[in-house]
């Protein structure tokens, strides 16, 4: 086992992030306001608001079959991984429906087995995972959705999350450097909340901003210690 001093270990050279909002805020305009070339694989459909858009390239899943269609885009952008700063996976609540409704197929009630979300439990973990190791920037979106907390003195609160599984959400944006919800303000202006709060569950482990715009998720990347923001 390698031990290494915290003085020494370095903020990753790359983002892996999820982004996630209410449709229609712009997550999947984000993908073209990368800096730097982009690798986007279109699940829910949306991919025409990036046309006229020369830095990113677009694949489209194959919505019969999910599972083997984002191994094969897993497999291209690892193989032309050298000619992309980002990859964009958009987005995951589309995907787990998508997962879902091609294993009910194969029951005799069309209905997925319990069984099945298990299974997509652990899929989906291992695929982010797979997914954050390639050499690039890696954005996961998501729609979103609420959760009820309690507290310990027993307060009760609604906190915005990505719309992803219970059982495995928590673990999906443990993961994740970036966990980043888009929105809209009344001047149309949007932009990421980067820090959490009782309403809204965000983070930021690559730099001190608490958000940004739309266009500045990335920064040439992380910012270094010391530099201005």
């Amino acid at each position: 086992m390698e031990i290494t001093n915290g003085k020494d270990i370095k903020k990753s050279a790359n983002v892996k992030g999820i982004i996630y909002s209410k449709p229609g805020v712009g997550k999947t305009t984000v993908a073209a306001l990368l800096p730097g070339r982009t690798l986007v694989l279109d699940i829910d459909g949306t991919a025409q608001v990036l046309s006229g858009y020369d830095n990113v390239d677009v694949a489209q899943i194959d919505t019969e079959h999910p599972h083997k269609s984002i191994a094969e885009f897993y497999s291209h952008a690892k193989m032309h991984i050298a000619e992309y700063d980002n990859v964009f996976i958009d987005n995951l609540t589309h995907y787990q429906k998508l997962w879902l409704m091609a294993k009910g197929r194969n029951t005799k009630s069309g209905m997925p087995e319990l069984k099945d979300y298990a299974l997509y439990d652990t899929h989906l973990l291992e695929m982010v995972v797979m997914f954050n190791e390639l050499d690039a920037n890696v954005f996961f979106t998501a729609w979103e959705t609420t959760r009820q907390i309690t507290e310990e003195s027993g307060q009760i609160y609604n906190q915005f999350i990505p719309d992803i599984r219970d059982k495995i959400v928590n673990h999906i944006m443990g993961v994740e450097h970036v966990v980043a919800r888009l929105i809209k303000k009344a001047d149309d202006t949007r932009g990421f909340m980067l820090e959490g709060n009782q309403s809204v569950y965000a983070k930021n482990h690559l730099d001190a901003r608490k958000g940004c715009l739309q266009e500045e998720l990335i920064i040439h990347n992380t910012i270094a210690e010391g530099e201005d923001k």
